[in-house]
């Protein structure tokens, strides 16, 4: 016993010893812009894996060894600082604000990379790039904020999607849209006007096959991931903030003619009401005075049907904000409620999201929670993006000047409405005198206030994670993920309105329902390993991967609406046999599933040399037997130049780092759940139920295989002002898919088989300076471009074929416009001449003809309608509380075919439709030098109407201010607070004559422009 307890003594002599030379560091982390403490910094002695976090007053404590050098402060958003440890114990820190940090940081869904050793293409847009746009859709907010990722909203829609292709088209004949990651699970695309793009605390796009191969067969289309906010141990901080603007409708850079302009054209093409009450029609039987008076009536009348179809749209959100927790547990939470109003009747969107994010950490555990429930309600104007009468941006121009839609007791006068026995015209008949008239900007004005088309949607995603230490940086993780989409669409025709006439069975109006649920269900499960000793830094992943999907869609349709029950299901009258009502059933169910092992090592040696390597296997059930597994894999290497010894005493230079990838991916997004095999489908004969061939099958059906090359440079000097990151890549996929056309004895018109290959090159450069950079006053200067040629390269056994307006073509790019090249007009004979065409080379060849054939007279002369270059530039500045930013974005080197324009400058239909008012330039025998044909000619499809559409636009201005921390001290109930305005679409500078060349495909149709936005906003934090 005696010799035990001179042991312990012996021992509590060394550990008193031990502590003895330890000791203890105290201090605080504030910003240094306006001296606030910044809880969740991490506080740790160099070469300890351990440390301490600050609290909400941003206070640390830690215990350091004797000899410890270094003290290193981080946090992500902010200039991590490295001190040297010194006598004093206690450290008082002040860290400046730089949002370059957070895209220091790369998350790819399954990993997160710091970028010093990252070896792939990505770009990282931060939470303070894209919060408060007033845009209810993040994908619209991404649009110039990295170099190739081309953002095009193909409508001004309230909460409509926009395109997002990354470094060109990968598909021939498929979809380029990416694939999207919340917090590690792939989620719906059609469904992000149902989430708060305000919730996202970074967006990582991955654009090359060492950062999508991870996602294999998934990843062809570049990806994008999305990490949401996270609380952060302190006190609890409640935001509020609020936000309010209006919409103004752009002007369109063409004039339409008034009512003498309108007459006067019809005379001089002896059509329409202006020839029918022309002096000059000596064959009418109408009185010469009688056509003077009406002439005259109808000059005078100018209707202006931009006041009657839109309006000044407005918006407001609302947004509350809770976050903090302690040490163990931290949360974040938000709710939204967003209103926008659009520029036409009709089109407007409401939506309420929520999100709770909760983290757990207790010993070698921990846990995550990420989940998030939204609805949104939209309105929809009638036949958008078609040319269509009943769309109220093609009625507004179609419509003739002089027709008034109103009746004397202000009902809407259509070409059926008789009602109180006013006629459609006035109350004059062509028998006595007055033309009969089409109303067409009645009828559409009819249709937009008497039917509905509404949206209703539910998305909800529900994220569990875990994580257990097993031994020194092994752990064991699992993520499961939910993500929940049901989709309403409800459609209502009014009985006894001008569209409920054409319903079937007369006017008796019909409803409509249709319901689409999507389940998606994500499960990834495995090991990971961190872990750094001497030189070494390693990470390696081991994963599984189980996705299933279900789909099910249920639509129908009934007619004879109750007028007293519209808008439900309950105004529907039962059909019969006899009463020609029966209602139109149909629906749909599918699923499929996806199985995958997934790996990546990641290792760095000296800080130096990285290299990383990944594999994934995937296992589809769309693919036959002998497709359904493959594997995908890329490789890189990152080379930080800086550390070497000839570098790592630059003065000017911060960072240099070579990176090269290689690697293969594919694109599942464009197979259909069961391409390879021949289905059937319900049909009807004589009342009998059966089924039916509907698709022949292909028992070949295979992915899309892309495989990329990238090499990339990160450069930082001049203390950091300067950053500059360039990059050069090069894609071929192959087995696209084309249609092939069958022989119509087999019953169907084509097979989609895996035949055609594409290749994309290009070069991408990011470049940002701070100018000028004090305590209190930074200038930041920053610009990105992209260039990508983008060529179809095989087709198998064809060397071309036709899609619509444009050309699929080995050697040419996706998108070519094929078209017949209009030459001008005949002087002699006013009629509009076109480019013969040489039969070998496929160009015009300089003859011309005045007949027009679209088989062999057309070429692909006309360029393509995506954009080869893109990108965008701004500036900031930043003054004490004051910061003043904004954006521009360009697309240049495409064109557009201008199919408004077609029906707006036609001089085959003046007679029916408004003019634009260069068509008073018509071919006469007076004016002979024109490129307007005379009036009554053919007006075809051609280069005419093919127009440049590259364009720069004021995409964003924001100016906002900091309320001084002194000020909301004083309050002491106000920890913050920010007022900012904003402008959005302020300005577009294009040759394009049509409402927007902002468009997602290669023709114009009447779409909803993009609209002019102001607002202001308060933020506020207690």
């Amino acid at each position: 016993m005696k010799k035990l307890l001179q042991s312990l003594f012996v021992l509590m002599l060394l550990a008193g010893s031990a502590w003895a030379q330890n000791r203890t560091i105290t201090g605080t982390v504030t910003d240094k812009a306006d001296g606030k403490p910044i809880p969740g910094v991490t506080v740790r002695v160099q070469g300890s894996q351990g440390g301490a976090v600050t609290k909400e007053n941003g206070s640390f404590s830690l215990i350091a060894s004797a000899d410890a050098k270094n003290l290193i402060i981080s946090y992500i958003g902010y200039v991590n600082q490295t001190l040297p440890i010194t006598s004093t114990n206690v450290y008082n820190v002040s860290l400046v604000s730089d949002d370059n940090t957070l895209s220091e940081i790369i998350v790819t869904g399954y990993t997160q990379t710091s970028k010093v050793r990252n070896v792939s293409a990505a770009s990282v847009i931060t939470n303070s790039q894209i919060a408060n746009i007033p845009q209810p859709n993040f994908t619209t907010r991404l649009q110039g904020q990295a170099p190739g990722v081309n953002v095009l909203s193909g409508t001004g829609q309230p909460g409509s999607n926009a395109s997002i292709r990354i470094r060109g088209s990968n598909s021939i004949g498929g979809s380029a849209t990416p694939l999207y990651v919340i917090d590690g699970i792939a989620v719906d695309e059609a469904t992000f006007s149902t989430m708060n793009p305000n919730d996202y605390e970074s967006i990582s796009i991955l654009k090359d096959a060492s950062a999508t191969a991870l996602y294999g067969s998934r990843g062809g289309n570049g990806v994008v991931v999305i990490k949401t906010r996270r609380g952060v141990a302190g006190k609890v901080k409640v935001g509020y903030n609020v936000q309010g603007g209006i919409d103004l409708r752009t002007q369109a850079k063409f004039d339409m003619m008034n009512s003498s302009q309108l007459l006067a054209l019809q005379e001089q093409g002896r059509a329409g009401a202006g020839w029918t009450y022309s002096a000059l029609n000596t064959a009418s039987t109408i009185p010469a005075a009688r056509r003077a008076v009406i002439r005259d009536s109808l000059s005078n009348i100018n209707t202006n049907w931009d006041d009657i179809f839109f309006r000044d749209g407005k918006f407001q959100q609302h947004e509350v904000t809770a976050s903090g927790g302690s040490e163990q547990t931290r949360f974040f939470s938000s709710f939204n409620y967003y209103d926008q109003e659009g520029i036409a009747l009709r089109s407007n969107l409401n939506r309420y999201t929520m999100r709770l994010n909760v983290d757990h950490t207790s010993g070698k555990l921990t846990l995550g929670l990420q989940s998030n429930l939204g609805w949104s309600k939209s309105n929809f104007i009638e036949s958008e993006a078609g040319v269509a009468l009943a769309n109220p941006f093609a009625a507004v121009y179609l419509a003739l000047p002089w027709e008034n839609p109103y009746g004397p007791d202000g009902r809407i006068l259509t070409a059926n409405n008789t009602t109180n026995g006013f006629r459609p015209f006035n109350p004059y008949t062509a028998a006595n005198g007055v033309l009969a008239d089409s109303r067409l900007g009645s009828n559409a004005l009819d249709r937009l206030n008497n039917s509905t088309l509404k949206t209703d949607q539910i998305k909800s995603t529900v994220i569990a994670n875990a994580t257990y230490e097993i031994y020194d940086g092994l752990k064991l993780t699992t993520n499961l993920g939910l993500d929940y989409r049901q989709t309403v669409q409800e459609r209502s025709i009014f009985p006894g309105s001008h569209a409920g006439v054409s319903v079937q069975n007369g006017n008796q109006g019909s409803y409509g329902n249709n319901v689409t649920r999507i389940l998606n269900l994500t499960s990834t499960s495995g090991l990971t390993y961190a872990k750094s000793w001497g030189l070494h830094e390693i990470n390696a992943n081991a994963l599984v991967e189980a996705i299933r999907n279900r789909e099910s869609l249920f639509n129908y349709n009934g007619f004879g609406i109750n007028p007293k029950l519209l808008n439900t299901p309950a105004g529907i009258t039962a059909g019969t046999n006899t009463n020609s009502m029966i209602p139109t059933v149909g629906g749909s169910k599918t699923q499929y599933g996806f199985t995958s092992f997934i790996g990546l090592v990641n290792y760095t040696y000296n800080k130096k040399y990285t290299v990383q390597g990944t594999y994934r296997y995937d296992g589809s059930s769309k693919l036959p037997e002998q497709n359904r597994w493959h594997g995908f894999y890329s490789i890189g290497a990152n080379w930080n130049i800086k550390q070497e010894d000839f570098l790592s005493q630059s003065n000017f230079l911060n960072t240099l780092i070579l990176r090269a990838s290689y690697g293969e991916t594919a694109t599942a997004q464009n197979q259909s759940n069961f391409g390879y095999l021949p289905t059937y489908g319900n049909v009807s004969y004589a009342g009998v139920s059966g089924i039916a061939p509907a698709t022949p099958g292909n028992p070949n059906y295979d992915w899309e295989y892309t495989k990329g090359l990238n090499v990339g440079v990160d450069f930082a000097g001049w203390d950091n002002r300067l950053r500059v990151t360039t990059e050069v890549y090069r894609t071929n996929t192959k087995n696209n898919f084309i249609n092939q056309q069958l022989s119509l004895t087999s019953g169907f018109g084509a097979l989609s088989i895996n035949a055609g290959s594409i290749r994309n090159t290009g070069v991408e450069a990011n470049v940002s300076v701070d100018v000028l950079a004090t305590k209190d006053f930074v200038w930041t200067l920053s610009a990105n471009i992209a260039y990508n040629k983008n060529e179809i390269t095989d087709l198998g056994q064809a060397t071309e074929y036709p899609a619509g307006t444009s050309i699929i073509r080995v050697g040419l790019p996706k998108g070519s416009h094929y078209a017949v090249g209009y030459a001008g007009v005949d002087p002699a004979t006013g009629d509009p001449l076109y480019f013969n065409v040489d039969p070998v080379t496929k160009e015009s060849n300089g003859t011309t003809t005045n007949i027009y054939n679209g088989v062999t007279q057309s070429t692909a002369e006309w360029g393509t309608y995506e954009a080869p270059t893109s990108g965008g530039f701004g500036t900031s500045i930043r003054y004490k509380g004051f910061n003043l930013s904004t954006l521009f974005v360009f697309f240049q080197g495409f064109s557009m075919f201008n199919n408004e324009s077609f029906f707006l400058s036609s001089q085959s239909q003046f007679s029916g439709y408004n003019q634009q008012t260069r068509m008073a330039n018509a071919w006469t025998p007076t004016n002979t030098i024109t490129n307007i044909a005379r009036l009554g000619s053919s007006r075809q499809f051609s280069s005419f109407d093919i127009e440049d559409a590259s364009f720069i636009r004021w995409r964003n201005l924001t100016l906002s201010y900091d309320v001084p921390q002194a000020w909301v001290a004083k309050t002491k109930i106000i920890s913050g607070a920010r007022i900012y305005a904003m402008g959005q679409n302020i300005g577009t500078w294009t040759k394009w004559s049509g409402f927007d060349p902002e468009n997602s495909n290669n023709i114009a149709q009447f779409k909803y422009p993009a609209p002019r936005n102001f607002s202001l906003g308060l933020s506020v934090t207690f």
